[in-house]
C-alpha cells in the first residue's frame, strides 16, 4: 500500500512541476559578427502556470570589447494551444562589436519567488569584416532602397588644405528620415576634423539613376589632411530604428562607402618663416595716431583675415627702434566652421611708448602661407607705419596735466606728460586687478567686522545671563540661610546650638560661601570644607583637640550616635571634598550646591550637640 502511495505522489508532483515551469535564457541574434556590426541579445524570463509573487531586478553582466547602442524591455503575457498561461519578461540589448576577437557574455541573474535563476554564458565571435552584402540585402528587402553617402568637396587636396565633407542619408520612404537613432564616426586616422555645428533638418528630393530619393544631411565636417599620400576615410555607421509589428521595434545598421583621398605634398623648399599655414589670407596694419610726443602712447593694430587652417596662425612681430618701449601684445582669434570652410580673423594690438623725439618706421613681420588654388607660397606684408615724435613742452605739460586729471578716460591714445605717463600706463594694465583687490579687501573687512560684532554680542549676552543667574542664586540661598537661622534661633535648643565649649563655624561657613560664589579656587574650597566637617564631627563626639581619629572611626561614632543616614551623608561629603579638589573642571553652580548641602549637614550635627 505504501509503495503505491509513494508512486502516486511522485507522479502527481512530476505533473505539477511539468505544468509550473520557470526558465531564464539568453537568446543571441547571431553567434558571429563583423567589426562595427550590431547584434541583438535577449535575456528572456519565461514563467508557465505559476503564481507570480515576486520578481526581482534583472541583473545584466558587464559587456567587454563591445559598445551598447540600444536597450528595450520585453514584456508579454499569452496562452498557448494547451491553455497554459505564459508570462514573459526580459531585456533586449543591442551591441556593436568594436574590435576583432571574442565577446564573452557572462550569466545574467534574476530572482523569482525567492529563487535565483541564471542564464548560461555565451561567446560571440567578431571577425574582420561584417557580411555587408547579406545585411544590405536583408535591410533593403524590409525597407526598400536606403543608403548612406559621404561627399567631399575635393578628393585631391594638398596637405593641410581644408575640404568640406557632407554625410547624406538617402531613402525612397520619407517616413524613414526621422528613424535615425545613432551615428558612429570613423577613426579619422591621418586627418584633423572640425565638425560644422549648423545642421539642416530639412530634406531634399533627388533623382539618382532614374529613381526619386529623399535625402537629408546628417553630418558636415571640415577635414584637414595632416599627411601626404593615400588616406582612406572609413565608413560611417548609421542605426535606424524601424517599427516591426504593432509593439516591437528593430534596429538596422547601414554603412557609407569608404572614401579615398589622394593628398598632394606641399612644394619643396618652403620659405623659412612658413609654419604650415594653408589657405587664402590678407593682412593690414594701422596706428591710432601718426604724430605724438615723447612718452606718449600709440597703439599698433594688425589684422589678418582668411580661410584655411587658421588655428596655425601666429601674431606677427614688430621691428622697432631701441628708443621705443614696447608692451606685451594682446591677440584675439575668432573663427567659424561653415560649409565654405573655416574662416576667421586674428587681431593683435601692441602699445608703444617712444622715449626720444624723431621720425620712426614701425615694420610688421611678414606671414608666409601656401595658396592651394594658385599652388604656390605667398607672403603677407604691409608698408611700414611712420610716426613723428616731438619733444615734450613744459607749458603744454601743465595744460594737459590739468586735462588728464579732470577727464575720466581709460584711453591710452591721448597725450600724457612725463610725470604722469608711468602711472597711467600702470593704471591701464592693472586697473581691473586693483579694482578686484580693493573689492576683496572691502569684503574681507566687512566679514571680519561682522564676526567681531557677533562675538561681542554673544559675549555680552552670555555675561549678562551669567550675572543674572548668579544674582538670582545668591538671593535664593541668602533667603534660605535667613529662614534657617530664624528657625534655629526660635527653637528650644537655646544655648545648645553653640555652647561655650564648641567652635563657632560662622566664619568657616562664610568663607565657604565666598569661595563658592567666586568659583576661582576650587581646591581651597574643598580643603576648607573637609576641615570644617571633620571639626564639626569631633565637637559632636566631644573629642579632645589634637587627638588623632580617622575618618572611618568618626563615621562609626556618628552612626552609633546619630544613625546611618547622617553618618553616610557626612562620609559622602568628606570623600567628595577629597576627590573634587583635584578635578580640572570647575562649575560655580556645583560649588554653591555643595556649600548648601554642607551648611545643612553642619546644622543637623549642631542639633544633636
Amino acid at each position: 500500500m505504501k509503495k503505491y502511495l509513494v508512486i502516486f505522489l511522485l507522479i502527481f508532483l512530476g505533473g505539477v512541476w511539468a505544468n509550473a515551469q520557470v526558465s531564464f535564457q539568453i537568446i543571441p541574434q547571431k553567434n558571429e559578427v563583423g567589426i562595427n556590426e550590431s547584434v541583438r541579445i535577449q535575456f528572456l524570463l519565461s514563467i508557465k502556470n505559476e503564481e507570480i509573487k515576486n520578481i526581482g531586478r534583472l541583473k545584466l553582466p558587464s559587456f567587454t570589447n563591445t559598445q551598447v547602442t540600444g536597450r528595450q524591455v520585453i514584456q508579454n503575457q499569452s496562452i498557448d494551444e494547451e491553455g497554459n498561461n505564459i508570462f514573459e519578461y526580459g531585456i533586449e540589448i543591442i551591441l556593436r562589436a568594436v574590435k576583432k576577437g571574442n565577446i564573452r557574455i557572462d550569466p545574467a541573474q534574476v530572482t523569482v519567488n525567492n529563487k535565483m535563476y541564471e542564464t548560461k554564458p555565451i561567446i560571440i565571435t567578431v571577425s574582420g569584416n561584417p557580411n555587408t552584402i547579406e545585411e544590405s540585402t536583408s535591410l533593403n528587402s524590409k525597407l526598400g532602397e536606403v543608403f548612406l553617402k559621404l561627399k567631399v568637396s575635393e578628393k585631391n587636396p594638398y596637405q593641410n588644405e581644408g575640404i568640406v565633407a557632407s554625410l547624406k542619408f538617402y531613402t525612397r520612404r520619407i517616413e524613414l528620415l526621422n528613424s535615425l537613432t545613432n551615428l558612429v564616426s570613423p577613426d579619422w586616422q591621418g586627418l584633423f576634423v572640425q565638425p560644422i555645428k549648423e545642421r539642416s533638418h530639412t530634406y531634399e528630393q533627388e533623382i539618382i539613376n532614374g529613381n526619386s530619393y529623399f535625402s537629408r544631411i546628417i553630418g558636415s565636417y571640415i577635414i584637414f589632411p595632416t599627411q601626404s599620400g593615400s588616406i582612406v576615410i572609413n565608413p560611417f555607421t548609421l542605426t535606424l530604428r524601424i517599427p516591426d509589428g504593432f509593439f516591437d521595434e528593430h534596429d538596422f545598421n547601414i554603412k557609407s562607402a569608404p572614401v579615398t583621398l589622394q593628398v598632394k605634398k606641399l612644394p619643396e623648399d618652403p620659405p623659412k618663416n612658413f609654419h604650415g599655414l594653408v589657405g587664402q589670407f590678407s593682412m593690414k596694419a594701422s596706428a591710432n595716431k601718426k604724430e605724438l610726443q615723447t612718452e606718449e602712447a600709440v597703439t599698433i593694430n594688425v589684422e589678418i583675415n582668411g580661410k584655411g587652417n587658421i588655428t596655425l596662425l601666429k601674431s606677427p612681430g614688430l621691428t622697432l627702434s631701441d628708443d621705443i618701449e614696447q608692451y606685451t601684445p594682446k591677440s584675439k582669434l575668432e573663427s567659424e566652421a561653415t560649409m565654405n570652410g573655416i574662416r576667421g580673423t586674428l587681431n593683435t594690438s601692441t602699445i608703444l611708448v617712444p622715449q626720444k623725439a624723431g621720425n620712426y618706421n614701425i615694420n610688421v613681420e611678414s606671414i608666409t602661407y601656401f595658396d592651394p588654388k594658385e599652388e604656390k607660397y605667398k607672403s603677407l606684408a604691409v608698408q611700414p607705419i611712420s610716426i613723428q615724435v616731438s619733444a615734450n613742452n613744459i607749458a603744454k605739460n601743465e595744460e594737459d596735466s590739468y586735462k588728464v586729471f579732470n577727464k575720466d578716460s581709460g584711453e591710452i591714445n591721448h597725450y600724457e606728460p612725463k610725470f604722469i605717463i608711468k602711472n597711467k600706463v600702470t593704471e591701464v594694465f592693472k586697473k581691473d586687478h586693483n579694482r578686484l583687490r580693493k573689492i576683496l579687501i572691502i569684503i574681507l573687512m566687512v566679514v571680519i567686522s561682522a564676526i567681531i560684532i557677533i562675538i561681542g554680542i554673544i559675549m555680552f549676552v552670555f555675561k549678562r545671563n551669567k550675572k543674572h543667574r548668579l544674582k538670582k542664586h545668591e538671593e535664593k540661598y541668602s533667603l534660605y540661610h535667613l529662614n534657617k537661622e530664624k528657625k534655629l534661633t526660635s527653637s528650644t535648643l537655646d544655648n545648645t546650638y553653640i555652647s561655650s565649649n564648641t567652635t563657632d563655624f560662622k566664619s568657616e561657613l562664610s568663607e565657604l560661601n565666598h569661595l563658592a560664589y567666586e568659583g576661582a579656587d576650587k581646591k581651597e574650597f574643598y580643603i576648607l570644607l573637609e576641615k570644617t566637617l571633620m571639626e564639626a564631627a569631633r565637637q559632636l563626639l566631644n573629642l579632645e583637640k589634637g587627638s588623632f581619629v580617622s575618618a572611618s572611626d568618626l563615621e562609626d561614632e556618628l552612626a552609633q550616635k546619630l544613625g546611618d543616614e547622617i553618618s553616610e551623608e557626612w562620609k559622602s561629603m568628606v570623600i567628595q571634598s577629597q576627590i573634587e579638589r583635584y578635578s580640572s573642571i570647575t562649575e560655580q553652580e556645583s560649588l554653591l550646591s555643595v556649600y548648601s548641602k554642607a551648611k545643612e549637614l553642619i546644622n543637623k550635627l549642631y542639633k544633636n550637640l
